[in-house]
């Protein structure tokens, strides 16, 4: 008879839940740790231009990144600062949002603009149509 054999049912189901429990933790630390971007807890900033902007995702809405503008430093969500290209967005002012080649769903707003909109809403309100 195995070992496995003489350990009651109820027993072995527990054991197997808390391997379960065991190995979802172990797979959702890296996430948590890492500041919790993927639930939009954190939001990373960019400084350019002396004004400070926070990214905003755009929801599938598109938008048509422009000019090259000059560079930026984007921070946050656990990362070091870095040196970014910016880019102006058509039909937008630059005082009121810019873009990074880089991050094609989300554009980084002044602070203070369009407060709690996303998507074609925050388009529309950067762009005075709101």
């Amino acid at each position: 008879m195995s070992l496995l054999a003489r350990i009651p049912r109820r027993a072995r189901v527990l054991l197997g839940l808390a391997g379960a429990l065991v190995l979802l933790v172990v797979l959702v630390a890296p996430v948590a740790l890492r500041g919790g971007a993927e639930d939009g807890s954190c939001a990373r900033a960019l400084r350019y231009a002396g004004r400070s902007y926070t990214a905003r995702p755009l929801g599938g809405v598109g938008v048509v990144q422009s000019i090259a503008i000059g560079t930026g430093v984007v921070s946050g969500c656990g990362e070091a600062p870095a040196n970014v290209d910016v880019r102006a967005v058509a039909g937008i002012r630059p005082a009121f949002a810019v873009a990074l080649p880089t991050e094609t769903e989300t554009l980084y707003v002044a602070r203070g603009r369009c407060p709690h909109r996303e998507g074609a809403a925050l388009v529309r309100c950067l762009r005075g149509r709101a």
